[in-house]
């Protein structure tokens, strides 16, 4: 089986968590290829569409290739085979194009032609460029466009050509709401759904285990990883986050009718006593907001207090993680009139005993933030050696 994945903005970050998902879940990858803001894998394992892309929080739409193989391979398997399966005559389809504007040009003649005779009203839309990618260019495959088709096409261009159906599309409308109507928000400060995901899926921690974040603030992790039916335990200083936190998560539950189990906690992550946890999923604080690049004394200051910080919560939290336990997490860069100040992950891994985990064909850290951001992200899997 063969699955085409359409990454968001960011393609390297989008990429580890769908290698980590595939991981985590015991799927080979056999075979893949990457084009622009595509990812083709190869696979044995047989996939829940639906399943996978609320799951994942770096990939807009999956689809199923039908055909692989030279150019007139692909041409000749659209034109001699049923592509639309659907007893509605009148539809509305599109053709997303990794693979040039000459082959998409040629496969959309073909599909167009092979409607007339088959007496189908089927009317062409395009999908037009509007992800804007971290390096702020624009690819292909916005969720909210390819949701208001009737079928969406692709083809795609690596080592051979696929052609294929899109089977799952991201409902950013639902992410969107869960992260707006909420009770408790903090827009400057918390994590966005989508990382959310990403970081869970980053840590492996499967179906019915346990997921601990050290520093839960009002708790976005904890609820993107309960919807996943992951128990979580979530601990903060912040008395008024982990009030937050307990309100959301409330209204999670009712909402959604969580079947999971969770525990929040005000608390200091430095000292805390713990249930053994099978990994973890964290945004410590990332330091002040910055509304100027500051000088490199005051950058270094807040980059020296985020390593001392995080090595203490390691040192103690590490105890209570099971063996093989990934611990994901995301660490400040910051912005200096000199250059981009990060944290020192040997000096960390040296002062926790901990290791950069080894990922298939990715290294972290992976940097989550355009260049004219003054404080950014860098993330890291860590794993206890």
């Amino acid at each position: 089986m063969k699955i085409l994945f359409v990454l968001g903005r960011n393609v390297e970050l989008s990429k580890a968590e769908i290698f980590s998902y595939f991981e985590k879940n015991q799927m080979n990858i056999k075979k893949f290829d990457l084009q622009r803001n595509a990812l083709v894998i190869e696979t044995d394992s047989k996939i829940n569409f639906n399943k996978i892309i609320k799951e994942l929080g770096g990939t807009t739409s999956v689809g199923e290739v039908y055909c692989s193989g030279g150019l007139e391979d692909v041409f000749e398997y659209v034109d001699k085979n049923e592509i639309y399966m659907e007893s509605e005559p009148k539809f509305i389809y599109s053709i997303l194009n990794f693979a040039g504007r000459s082959a998409s040009e040629k496969l959309y003649s073909i599909i167009k032609n092979k409607f007339k005779r088959e007496r189908l009203r089927g009317v062409f839309k395009r999908v037009r460029k509007t992800i804007e990618k971290q390096d702020k260019t624009f690819a292909i495959g916005s969720p909210t466009k390819i949701s208001k088709m009737d079928k969406t096409y692709f083809i795609f261009k690596g080592k051979e050509y696929h052609f294929g159906i899109i089977k799952g599309v991201c409902d950013s409308k639902e992410i969107e709401m869960r992260d707006m109507e909420k009770p408790v928000r903090r827009a400057e400060l918390a994590i966005s759904p989508r990382l959310s995901k990403i970081l869970i899926n980053l840590s492996q921690v499967k179906r019915n285990g346990v997921l601990l974040d050290p520093f839960c603030g009002i708790g976005t992790i904890l609820q993107e990883a309960l919807l996943q039916n992951i128990n979580v335990i979530g601990i903060d200083l912040d008395e008024s986050a982990i009030n937050g936190a307990k309100k959301n998560v409330f209204w999670l539950n009712k909402r959604y009718n969580i079947k999971s189990d969770y525990t929040i906690s005000c608390g200091d992550s430095r000292k805390a006593r713990l249930k053994i946890v099978d990994g973890v999923a964290t945004e410590p604080s990332l330091g002040v907001l910055l509304k100027r690049i500051p000088d490199y004394r005051k950058a270094n200051k807040m980059i020296y207090e985020f390593e001392n910080l995080i090595v203490d919560v390691l040192n103690n939290i590490k105890k209570f993680i099971k063996k093989g336990g990934k611990i994901s997490f995301t660490a400040p860069t910051i912005k200096t009139q000199k250059k981009r100040i990060s944290c020192d992950i040997k000096k960390i891994c040296k002062a926790t005993g901990l290791a950069v985990y080894s990922l298939k064909n990715i290294n972290f850290p992976i940097k989550e933030y355009r260049e004219d951001h003054i404080v950014g992200r860098e993330i890291f899997v860590l794993i206890d050696i």
